[in-house]
């Protein structure tokens, strides 16, 4: 193709393209209005804030395109500047300057919403340089196996030579106890909801709790006091409710996630876990799969309470859900949301955060390496 009609074809493509790529930058400036105002509650804005980064990648595509039908504007307003053209082609180059003053501040809009994109979203996941730890560490994993984990053999293999002083599992069926036989035998304490939660540790259990977080149908998490080395340590396990409204296991999952998007009954289940860690005494961890994007606006509000691990210490997006071939998905499908997660009180320091790879769960697991506080 010659360089001319690459150009011709540029300036035919351009007309089209520069009403999309407006329409798109209009669309993503309402959306951002709307996250940065805290608009809730409805299930499309809800579920366009767990996606929210996604929809700010294309721009590193528009933007270049807007640019090029800038110039194709400019290069049309100023043939149509020439008096022997007629009056037909005085409309011509009305009809360009629009369209160049549209393309124009489209771009500009979209510089706008790369720097809101960038600092929101791909600068929370830049290398952190951590401060090495003064002093012994521990660290702990937390997992979703999944109920139905046909490799659960190699997920033990993984949680062992994690080497992990606690170890908070989700999604522990019925029958699990003898599965997890080779943790037993390594982990002295183990305290677990039947079908539910569970917590492996090396130290000794002082205190048991089942917190009721959702009064029906009746979520539950679990809170054990460790004795570590002399300091108590209170460690929470939570599995929240996924965010969808009267749903039941189908065949199309994903079109029942966008049809019964809704996160209420999940956000209520975080808020009420919010209430009782605010009157926790002890220092603590709280681990578990809590079926919601970092993205989301709820995580914003226990942020604001309890700190991330992963935010800390981690690096990169830290995608754990879903793992594509075991739902389904082509093995090229990375992990496209961050929901597992390790939070902890103030008195705790985060030196390392890690995720391993794919052990037969729609989940990875994520460990964290932690240090108390020297003023502790």
């Amino acid at each position: 193709m010659s360089w001319s009609a690459l150009q011709r074809f540029v300036r035919r493509l351009s007309g089209p393209a520069s009403h999309l790529v407006a329409f798109y930058a209009a669309l993503v400036a309402l959306f951002t209005l709307l996250r940065l105002m805290r608009i809730s509650g409805f299930w499309l804005v809800d579920l366009a804030n767990t996606f929210a980064p996604y929809w700010y990648m294309p721009l590193a595509l528009t933007f270049p395109l807007s640019i090029i039908a800038a110039r194709q504007g400019t290069a049309l307003s100023r043939l149509g500047k020439n008096p022997s053209h007629g009056s037909q082609k005085a409309k011509r180059h009305r009809r360009a300057l629009l369209s160049q003053l549209r393309d124009r501040w489209s771009a500009l809009l979209q510089i706008a919403l790369i720097l809101v994109g960038l600092i929101c979203f791909a600068w929370p996941g830049r290398y952190k340089a951590i401060e090495p730890p003064g002093g012994e560490t521990f660290s702990v994993v937390t997992f979703n196996v999944q109920g139905s984990n046909a490799e659960l053999d190699e997920a033990t293999d993984w949680l062992l030579s994690a080497g992990a002083d606690v170890i908070v599992l989700q999604e522990t069926a019925e029958g699990y106890d003898h599965r997890l036989q080779r943790l037993y035998d390594i982990y002295a304490h183990e305290d677990h909801i039947a079908g539910s939660v569970r917590i492996f540790s090396r130290y000794a259990i002082l205190e048991r709790q089942i917190l009721s977080i959702e009064d029906d149908p009746g979520r539950l998490a679990l809170r054990l006091l460790l004795d570590q080395n002399g300091r108590e340590l209170a460690v929470y396990a939570a599995h929240l409710a996924l965010p969808q409204a009267n749903w039941h296991p189908s065949g199309h999952f994903a079109l029942d996630m966008l049809l019964r998007y809704n996160e209420a009954r999940r956000n209520a289940q975080a808020r009420r876990l919010l209430e009782i860690i605010r009157d926790e005494s002890k220092p603590y961890l709280v681990a578990g799969d809590f079926n919601m994007s970092d993205s989301s606006l709820i995580y914003d509000e226990i942020a604001a309470q309890i700190n991330d691990a992963w935010r800390e210490a981690g690096t990169g997006a830290g995608r754990t859900w879903p793992v594509a071939e075991v739902i389904g998905l082509p093995r090229i499908v990375h992990p496209f949301l961050r929901i597992d997660y390790i939070w902890h009180s103030d008195e705790l320091r985060t030196v390392a955060a890690s995720m391993g790879g794919p052990i037969g769960s729609d989940h990875l697991p994520v460990k964290a390496v932690f240090e108390w506080r020297q003023d502790e």
